[in-house]
C-alpha cells in the first residue's frame, strides 16, 4: 500500500505541475476531462449493438481508469522538465543565462495571455482569434553577430499551437510579407534556433515595404547594438485590436496597422522602444522612439511585471535615444 501511495502521490504531483505551467489551469483540465468523456461516447456511438453489461459503477471506474491514462500520457512528457524548471530552475534550456536571468523572467503579464507556447528560440502568447502572436519574447546574444547558419526558408505550421497557427498558404497571393516577429538572423550561430523561428506563430502580414525596409533597418541596428552589449532581452509584436483588415484561406490573418519592438539591457538596465507604421519609410529609426508605457497603453500588455517597480517605472516612462544612438 506505501508504494500504491507514493505513486499516487507523484501522479498527483505531476498533474498539479502540468497544469501549473498554463495560462489557466482549471480550464485547461476541464477541457482534457471533457475531450476524454467526448471520445469515450464517440465510441459508444460506433458500436450501438453491443451488449450494455456494464453497471454504473464499472463505467465510471473505466471512465476514471480513461482520465488517468490520457492526463499520464500528457503529464509524463512533461513532468521532469517541469520539476526540474520548479525546482531546480532551467538549467538544460537554451534560454538559460545566470547573468540576465532566464526568459520567464520578462514574461508581460497580459489578461489575453491564453495561449503561451515555448520554444527554444522564444516564448510567444498566442491569439486565435487574430492567428498570430500579441508578443514574441526573446534573448538575442553576441554570438549571433557572428554566425554563419544559412537561412532555411521553410514556413511551417506551429505543432506547439494547440488551436493551430496559421497557414503559409494563407498568406499566398495576399500582397503581405510573412514577416517574422522574432528574426531569424537573431540565430545565425545556432541551426536548430534559426530554424524554429520560421514557424508561422512567429509571423504577422507584413507591408512588404516595410518589412524589407526600415523594419529591417531596426533588426540590424539592434545586432549593432548587441556587439558592444553582452545581450538583449527583446519583445516584439504587432498592435492587436477588433476590426483589422484579413487575409487567408484557411484561416482569418489579421493585418496590424503598426509594429512594437521593445529592447531592454539586463546589464545596464537601460531599455528604448518603437512604434512603427506597418507602411514603408524613409525616416530614421530615431523617429519612432516612444515610451514603453505608450506602448502598453496601446496594446493593454504590461512588459516588464516581475522587475522592481522602481525599475520598471524608470525604464518604461522614459524615452532616452542618447543612450543608444
Amino acid at each position: 500500500m506505501g508504494k500504491i501511495k507514493f505513486l499516487v502521490f507523484l501522479l498527483f504531483l505531476g498533474i498539479v505541475l502540468y497544469y501549473w505551467g498554463k495560462p489557466s489551469p482549471m480550464k485547461s483540465l476541464q477541457n482534457d476531462f471533457a475531450k476524454i468523456g467526448s471520445q469515450k461516447k464517440s465510441k459508444e456511438k460506433e458500436a450501438p449493438n453491443q451488449e450494455e453489461e456494464t453497471t454504473n459503477e464499472e463505467e465510471t471506474a473505466s471512465f476514471t481508469d480513461d482520465v488517468s491514462k490520457k492526463i499520464k500520457e500528457k503529464v509524463e512528457s512533461s513532468v521532469l522538465e517541469t520539476i526540474q524548471e520548479k525546482v531546480f530552475g532551467n538549467s538544460n534550456k537554451h534560454e538559460e543565462n545566470t547573468d540576465g536571468g532566464t526568459l520567464d523572467d520578462y514574461i508581460p503579464y497580459f489578461k489575453n495571455n491564453t495561449e503561451i507556447v515555448r520554444h527554444k528560440a522564444f516564448i510567444l502568447n498566442y491569439r486565435e482569434e487574430y492567428e498570430q502572436a500579441s508578443w514574441v519574447l526573446h534573448r538575442l546574444e553576441k554570438e549571433a553577430v557572428d554566425g554563419h547558419e544559412a537561412r532555411s526558408n521553410e514556413f511551417i505550421e506551429d505543432p506547439l499551437v494547440e488551436t493551430g497557427s496559421a497557414h503559409t498558404r494563407d498568406y499566398s497571393r495576399s500582397g503581405y510579407d510573412r514577416g517574422h516577429l522574432c528574426p531569424a538572423a537573431d540565430f545565425k550561430h545556432d541551426k536548430e534556433l534559426q530554424d524554429e523561428t520560421f514557424y508561422m506563430s512567429n509571423m504577422s502580414p507584413q507591408n512588404p515595404d516595410f518589412n524589407r525596409g526600415i523594419w529591417s533597418n531596426l533588426e540590424d541596428k539592434i545586432r549593432h547594438w548587441v556587439i558592444s552589449r553582452k545581450q538583449l532581452i527583446i519583445v516584439t509584436g504587432p498592435v492587436l485590436k477588433k476590426g483589422l483588415k484579413t487575409i487567408g484561406k484557411s484561416n482569418l490573418v489579421a493585418v496590424p496597422n503598426s509594429f512594437y519592438k521593445i529592447v531592454y539591457d539586463p546589464e545596464t538596465e537601460e531599455a528604448i522602444a518603437f512604434l512603427i507604421p506597418n507602411e514603408g519609410s524613409t525616416k530614421s529609426i530615431k523617429y519612432f522612439a516612444v515610451s514603453i508605457n505608450a506602448i502598453e497603453k496601446l496594446t493593454s500588455i504590461d512588459f516588464f511585471a516581475k522587475l522592481p517597480d522602481d525599475l520598471e517605472q524608470r525604464i518604461e516612462s522614459n524615452v532616452k535615444i542618447e543612450d543608444w544612438f
